[in-house]
């Protein structure tokens, strides 16, 4: 049963650091959208600015006016993809003028030539303030790490580009759920007195079979939540996690608690409304996570009670604490990222979450097994 639990607990931590990968690099709810691919664009160049080791800030969430789509080492950048160069360059104009001053241009990379090249042709016809050499339209453009094709399918669930994205969204998630595995299965075989071969033999096929879990759940649940189904799924959840925070606020301390965890993940002071709907997409999302996760463990043990396996109490004690164990892994994820992104946004948040997850989920399991153990 140990070893049980265990597993739990990473796979609790994992789905609770998988939903907060989705929520942090994708923005799926757009996606739907007549002009999706615009945002699945916005998320892929990011994210390959990210695995090159860049300093990324999604700043164009926050849908201002003429603000940058996202800010990539001091360099604020603006993202336009449309069906052809000449239609994403007069996509940044207005009344003739470039509106997006002090900004670079990102573009398909399959139309980067041309849209240099009609770029430079505003800049001779004084379309962009203070820059009169069209040379400088070559800086000024910046080739997006997709094309204009791969945008839309990005945006689509089951095309070879979504899922391509959807794994790199989810590799830092699935490496912390390998190590953590490793490092936890190598000491209760060492704890049990197994050989250090066998041990590490041990850990190793234990970090192979989680990590796997953690990016089947990981990218399943994104390509899901592209779908109908899937939305409606998500619209349901916030829903519920409304009604939570709702509740939760009604007094002055929970609203305290609520405000300052969601300005610790934004990295800025957010109250009321804007606090709630922080922590309410973070919890949407989970719910989808966890409830997949919860399949992926559940089913095979109800096949071991359809087949004689398992008996019935073990196998609700199992679903009882594998559902403690998401759901303490998400609240103790959520403090753990605030914290993490306090002391390093980006990095510090996955760290930060993925350890806060392990802890919730371990306390959480434990305090479930303890209350089922009464009962035997």
């Amino acid at each position: 049963m140990k070893k049980q639990v265990n597993n739990s607990t990473v796979n609790g931590a994992s789905a609770a650091s998988s939903a907060q990968s989705t929520n942090s690099y994708m923005q799926y709810t757009q996606y739907r959208n007549r002009q999706g691919h615009g945002w699945a664009a916005e998320d892929a160049n990011a994210m390959a600015d990210r695995l090159r080791g860049k300093h990324v800030d999604q700043v164009g969430k926050d849908n201002s006016h003429n603000g940058a789509d996202r800010i990539v080492n001091g360099v604020e950048i603006q993202t336009k993809y449309c069906a052809s160069a000449r239609e994403s360059v007069n996509a940044a104009f207005q009344d003739g003028s470039y509106r997006y001053n002090g900004m670079k241009l990102e573009v398909p990379k399959d139309q980067y030539e041309e849209a240099v090249k009609i770029m430079a042709e505003k800049i001779r016809n004084g379309q962009v303030q203070g820059v009169s050499d069209p040379a400088v339209a070559k800086d000024m453009v910046v080739k997006g790490n997709c094309t204009y094709q791969q945008a839309k399918n990005i945006a689509k669930a089951g095309t070879v580009d979504s899922i391509k994205f959807d794994i790199k969204t989810q590799t830092v998630t699935c490496g912390l759920t390998c190590g953590i595995s490793f490092v936890v299965s190598y000491a209760n075989g060492v704890r049990a007195g197994m050989s250090h071969k066998e041990a590490l033999k041990q850990a190793s096929v234990q970090a192979a079979k989680s990590g796997g879990t953690s990016l089947i759940v990981g990218v399943g649940t994104q390509q899901l939540l592209r779908t109908s189904v899937g939305r409606s799924m998500a619209a349901s959840a916030t829903h519920a996690s409304r009604t939570v925070l709702d509740t939760v606020c009604k007094t002055e301390v929970g609203k305290k608690v609520v405000e300052k965890t969601a300005s610790a993940l934004v990295g800025k002071q957010v109250v009321n409304q804007t606090a709630k709907n922080v922590l309410a997409k973070g919890m949407r999302t989970n719910m989808v996570t966890g409830g997949i996760m919860l399949a992926v463990q559940t089913v095979p043990d109800a096949i071991k009670v359809c087949r004689g396996k398992m008996s019935k109490g073990e196998f609700c004690k199992n679903a009882a604490t594998n559902t403690a164990s998401i759901g303490g892994g998400y609240a103790g994820a959520t403090a753990g990222a605030a914290i993490g992104t306090m002391v390093c946004p980006g990095i510090g948040t996955a760290i930060g979450g993925f350890i806060g997850g392990v802890g919730g989920s371990i306390v959480s399991s434990h305090a479930v097994k303890g209350i089922c153990s009464l009962f035997k």
